[in-house]
């Protein structure tokens, strides 16, 4: 081989790494971008839910489902994105412990009663089993 064979196949190699370089930071990228807009709309969900909701106080009424599918929403799309293996399972028990300790509350559980049958069955089965009728135990 000659020196010219040595330099293009270094070439190719710092080529190759490169790609593979970039789509592995992209890939990070992503997921960054997605769990920030998770975060987001966690936030604009408990933002914008009734004062009453945290106060105990509130009325099983259509406010109240409304907010409480915004949630229970929210949970069905991250439990799927776990499912894919989107989700490392180090956030996923993250969230899960957060649906945890705000589904504490009495009117979550009389939210989910009302509307659960229109979530698929493996996210019913799971939300039910470690979530809604779980207590958080913190460590």
């Amino acid at each position: 081989m000659e020196t010219n064979d040595y330099i293009q196949i270094g070439l190719l190699l710092v080529a190759i790494i490169a790609i593979i370089y970039s789509q592995w930071s992209d890939r990070k990228q992503r997921k960054l971008q997605m769990y920030a807009e998770y975060t987001r709309r966690y936030q604009d969900i408990f933002m914008n839910m009734p004062d009453d909701i945290y106060s105990g106080t509130a009325a099983m009424d259509e406010i109240t489902k409304k907010h409480m599918r915004f949630y229970f929403d929210l949970c069905n799309e991250e439990f799927h994105l776990w499912k894919d293996k989107s989700v490392k399972d180090k956030v996923w028990k993250l969230w899960v412990e957060g649906m945890q300790i705000e589904t504490e509350r009495e009117i979550f559980h009389k939210a989910w009663d009302a509307i659960k049958r229109e979530y698929n069955p493996d996210f019913r089965n799971y939300f039910e089993e470690n979530v809604i009728n779980h207590k958080y135990e913190e460590k």
